[in-house]
């Protein structure tokens, strides 16, 4: 499984370093991002919440690189009066698209279990 999120972003002032763009697109986008990020935890029967920029590693390209976003993982069962949250970290690649105003995030690859044999 590999997930991807695509987002409408238009890049701020030059003078604006890439690390506060995103910063700002992330805050804009906060709930997209969160359920873009929920798609990794929901194996565990969580939620990813308040997700924002870690880090940004060496970009491979102009338009392209990787970055590590922190979020909270949240369990949440009343049935079993469960209410539990966790730090976690992903790391996620990212492409600006300049000619289209579009930024993709990309999730990390996590293979999927193959069935049982009977």
């Amino acid at each position: 499984m590999q997930e991807k999120w695509v987002f409408d972003w238009q890049e701020q002032d030059p003078k604006d370093s890439l690390q506060a763009s995103l910063e700002s697109l992330f805050s804009e986008k906060a709930k997209e991002l969160g359920i873009f990020l929920s798609y990794y935890t929901r194996s565990e029967g969580a939620i990813a919440e308040n997700v924002r920029l870690l880090e940004m590693e060496e970009p491979r390209s102009p338009q392209e690189g990787s970055l590590w976003l922190g979020f909270q993982k949240v369990h949440y069962n009343a049935c079993l009066n469960i209410h539990d949250t966790d730090l976690d970290k992903i790391q996620v690649r990212y492409f600006m698209d300049r000619s289209n105003e579009k930024l993709v995030l990309t999730g990390p690859d996590v293979p999927e279990r193959e069935p049982d044999e009977l």
